[in-house]
């Protein structure tokens, strides 16, 4: 399953953990919407046509020294032409 490879992938460079906990993740499922233009490689749907699926969104944390292999290790397993990847700062306060 895509979610299980890309939270594996994400924690083996450091993602998602806390304390003596790994793998830790928060999944949110939701739909999302798009036509696919001339060019595209669509891994759901179809060119010329709009899409609607089931999509996915992981939320986990990591050091910023891992977030540039973190996304490249993501990038390069994910099916989709386009992935959305948001590294966010949180503050200790």
């Amino acid at each position: 399953e895509v979610i299980e490879r890309i939270i594996n992938i994400a924690s083996k460079y450091g993602a998602g953990v806390y304390g003596n906990y790994s793998h830790v993740a928060y999944i949110m499922h939701g739909e999302g919407n798009w036509k696919t233009e001339k060019g595209a490689r669509p891994f759901v749907g179809k060119v010329g046509t709009v899409t609607r699926s089931p999509v996915v969104k992981i939320e986990m944390t990591c050091l910023a020294k891992h977030a540039k292999q973190i996304d490249k290790a993501i990038k390069d397993i994910h099916p989709w032409e386009q992935v959305d990847i948001e590294f966010v700062c949180i503050e200790d306060v």
